[in-house]
């Protein structure tokens, strides 16, 4: 009976013709002689099957494009992306704030404290430069799905 748990376990990659020679030959010969897991191997043909025939609905041209185009959705984008960008410089302009005016904290970690925060902030203001561009030059933008 392990011998039929591994071959189970096998059973997939042979259907998909993952295995090795040898392997696919084990799987094989054990399939042949064992009624339980030749009924395993019919039971993954036939899902595999029907899998292959499933008929996914395709949206139509004219709805996808409204989706994809919609005033409401890229309004929403937009407003998105100031909100965060004006709560992430109002956050860190308040915890600076707090933080370099408590005198019992040294100069260098205030130093080092805002090198960080200098950093987060050009790496998020870079990132989203990048995007910014990308959106205006991406040559795949109009491409129909």
């Amino acid at each position: 009976m392990n011998q039929c748990h591994d071959i189970e376990e096998l059973i997939s990659g042979y259907i998909d013709q993952e295995l090795t020679q040898q392997k696919a030959q084990q799987v094989r010969r054990h399939i042949e002689s064992c009624d339980s897991c030749k009924a395993v191997y019919e039971d993954l043909l036939a899902i595999r099957k029907e899998m292959g025939q499933l008929q996914y609905p395709e949206c139509e041209e004219a709805k996808l494009n409204k989706i994809m185009n919609e005033p409401v959705a890229k309004t929403l984008g937009v407003v998105g992306w100031i909100m965060l960008i004006i709560g992430l410089v109002g956050f860190m302009g308040w915890q600076a704030f707090t933080f370099f005016t408590q005198p019992v904290v040294p100069t260098w970690a205030k130093i080092g404290v805002l090198l960080i925060e200098l950093g987060a902030l050009g790496l998020f203001l870079s990132v989203l430069r990048q995007r910014l561009i990308a959106r205006k030059t991406d040559k795949y933008r109009n491409v129909k799905l």
